[in-house]
């Protein structure tokens, strides 16, 4: 029977009714009543199950996207992509490296000299670095380095360690110049190493302007002189002919007779290894610059040339590296419009051979980076495409986009035994079936901006690349590679293949031009009359767009207008913008190169391959905000937030359930005690009437 325990407990709602008085286990009963109940509950957490599942397959999808959208950043440009290997038959003279650009073929390579830079040492020897260079005044110490000038003005008493350091430290040295102490056993002296290579960048004392003793130009030995990389190639020079330094500024001035301004004024310049000043008073002259320049016996000549109605200012060297010419910058130049960048050099000086001021040359073979290592060594560079890189590059491709592909295939597969047909979690999911659909369209295609006519590879499947179609293949669906396909388009055209793949805004033109041979008929060619000059990087976007102009009196006529993908196009002397807010073109700029009057129509093309077409189509696909993913998992968890709510709710229902159940079981137990008690006194009563022994 229920007691005070009892009722107490029921009030918390943990009453338990299992062995009371009326020997009915009701505790059981409604944990089974209740469990009855669960059914809807239960429903809604397998509901909610799969919606998390299919949520976490879009997850794992979109992992697949970014890891094959890493895959193609690594071949998204030809460099990356059309991998050149070039061998040196000499390690000893130099190294090489080669780009897409790099033409295959055999090359002979002398490496006469190589660039260095100027070193100078002291000769004045010190104790010790805290030895006073100053004799005890005040001096100063004024160097030209390159096109440079520094001076550092010393305290009485400055070291030769912070003497060192003033240079080092001076805001004109840019890292173009490194003094340092070196004790070579007799004590310490100030090394002057130039951090610039090339002839030139020579370190000078100008003992005009210093005062320091034991550091002016006599102090100094040079242990090594900046010099010029030298390089004969293919044979060339064959006679070496050292060629001169010629500078030329345009002074802004109309006639040699034009004051060069009102105050006086200098103007400095370093050749031959030595430096030279011509000082002029107010309102002298550009002819006296001139004759200042011409008397100093430095080997450099100047002259005065009429161009656009201005005197431009020539320099002329003396041939040989040598004898570089070098404008002294600010404060050793203060002739207004003078300095060195006012100059430039139309002509370097050089000892006839191929020259840079650098040991790691780019600019010789097109598209390979030779890096010297050793004077007076030949070497013979072999340059090819590296097939097996590329085809690696390629099966790398192809692997990645199948990895994505097959995802799709597992999510979203159908399987059928006997007469049972199955789907899987995301069969016949929207979502999926447009981010397969628009993956196999670009893999399908013909290149953004690739043009059947004049580009001899325009799709994946020009170089063995094609779609399993056969039912039952186990590739059925993914990419498949005909591997001897591709090696024999690499073969053939190399630079078309890696176009296919890797363009980045490659461009091209197109125009139809009458066949001499059959008139009226018309041969598509790249455009003589037109040509592409520039776009603006993350504006103008891949394509193709048509061109029309019309050329009226030797210029661009703005009637008609001009257009550029349909877009009006603004005319800036023989240059075309392409313009519009909503035009993909705008950006792009052609350039006319034929004025010939008449109408002239063709076609620019700005291409991207096929790495860069998938990773942008990709981007827009996982971007975490308005991706197709992200918005079918955004909404799948709203799905999710409500099945929580109805569980919630089922859950608070059935906890009120059991409240009910056992406030109604505790009250049956009651009525039953009570009937018990009332039983067990009518048998007691029974027993006790006379004639019940």
């Amino acid at each position: 029977m229920a007691d005070a325990t009892a009722s107490t407990n029921l009030l918390s709602g943990a009453i338990r009714f299992t062995g009371l008085g009326s020997g009915t286990d009701f505790d059981a009963m409604i944990t089974k009543l209740v469990d009855a109940e669960k059914i809807h509950s239960r429903r809604l957490g397998i509901w909610r199950s799969s919606w998390e599942e299919k949520t976490k397959a879009f997850q794992e999808l979109n992992a697949a996207l970014i890891t094959l959208k890493g895959t193609l950043g690594g071949m998204d440009s030809l460099d990356e992509f059309l991998v050149k290997k070039t061998v040196s038959s000499n390690t000893a003279a130099l190294t090489a490296t080669a780009g897409s650009s790099a033409e295959s073929g055999v090359h002979t390579v002398e490496v006469v000299g190589l660039a260095a830079t100027d070193t100078r040492m002291g000769t004045a020897v010190f104790a010790a670095p805290t030895a006073d260079v100053t004799g005890g005044t005040a001096r100063t110490l004024t160097l030209v380095v390159g096109g440079t000038q520094m001076t550092v003005n010393l305290a009485a008493g400055t070291t030769l360690k912070q003497l060192a350091e003033m240079l080092n430290a001076h805001p004109q040295n840019q890292n173009k110049l490194r003094a340092s102490l070196v004790n070579d056993g007799s004590g310490y002296r100030l090394q002057l190493r130039g951090m610039e290579l090339g002839a030139g960048n020579s370190i000078l004392i100008d003992d005009g302007l210093t005062t320091l003793p034991g550091f002016t130009a006599s102090g100094f030995v040079q242990t090594q002189s900046a010099a010029n990389a030298r390089l004969r190639v293919d044979g060339w020079p064959v006679t070496p002919t050292p060629t001169a330094t010629i500078l030329r500024a345009a002074t802004g001035l109309a006639t040699p007779s034009t004051p060069l301004s009102g105050t006086p004024g200098s103007f400095k310049f370093a050749a031959g290894g030595s430096l030279f000043t011509v000082t002029l008073g107010a309102g002298a002259t550009l002819q006296d610059l001139v004759d200042g320049i011409n008397a100093l016996g430095s080997g450099v000549t100047a002259s005065l040339v009429s161009e656009s109605s201005q005197q431009t200012l020539v320099l002329t060297g003396t041939a040989g590296a040598a004898n570089a010419v070098r404008v002294v910058d600010y404060p050793g130049t203060t002739l207004p419009g003078l300095g060195a960048t006012a100059f430039t050099q139309t002509q370097g000086a050089t000892d006839g051979y191929i020259e840079r001021a650098a040991n790691a040359v780019t600019d010789v073979l097109p598209g390979i980076t030779m890096n010297l290592v050793q004077a007076g060594q030949t070497t013979t560079l072999t340059t090819a495409t590296d097939t097996s890189a590329v085809v690696d590059k390629v099966k790398g491709f192809v692997e990645a986009i199948n990895s994505v592909l097959t995802k799709i295939q597992e999510q979203t597969k159908v399987s059928t035994v006997g007469a049972k047909t199955t789907g899987s979690l995301l069969t016949g999911n929207y979502g999926l079936q447009m981010i397969q659909q628009r993956l196999k369209n670009i893999l399908a295609a013909k290149g953004v901006g690739f043009d059947r006519d004049l580009d001899p590879v325009t799709s994946l499947a020009s170089v063995g690349i094609t779609t399993d179609t056969s039912q039952g293949s186990p590739t059925f669906g993914l990419l498949v590679l005909d591997e001897a396909a591709l090696r024999a388009a690499l073969n053939s055209d190399p630079q078309a293949v890696a176009r296919v793949f890797a363009a980045d805004n490659v461009p091209s033109t197109k125009e139809g031009i009458e066949d001499p041979l059959n008139p009226g008929h018309y041969i598509p060619a790249t455009s003589p009359h037109f040509q592409f000059n520039s776009l603006i990087q993350g504006i103008t976007k891949g394509g193709e767009y048509a061109v029309t102009y019309t050329i009226s009196g030797g210029a661009i006529s703005a009637s008609p207008p001009p257009t550029i993908g349909g877009f009006p196009a603004t005319i800036s002397g023989t240059k075309l913008t392409a313009t519009g807010d909503d035009n993909p073109a705008k950006g792009l700029v052609i350039e006319v190169i034929d004025t010939t009057d008449g109408t002239y129509t063709g076609t620019v093309f700005v291409k991207n391959g096929k790495a860069l077409e998938l990773a942008d189509e990709i981007k827009r696909l996982t971007a975490p905000l308005e991706g197709p993913l992200k918005i079918l998992e955004d909404n799948y968890q709203d799905i999710m937030d409500n099945i929580d709510k109805k569980i919630a709710y089922e859950e608070r229902r059935l906890s009120q359930l059991e409240r009910t159940l056992r406030s109604r079981f505790a009250k049956l137990e009651a009525v039953l005690g009570t009937y018990d008690k009332l039983s067990a006194s009518l048998s007691s009563q029974i027993n006790s009437l006379p004639g019940k022994k």
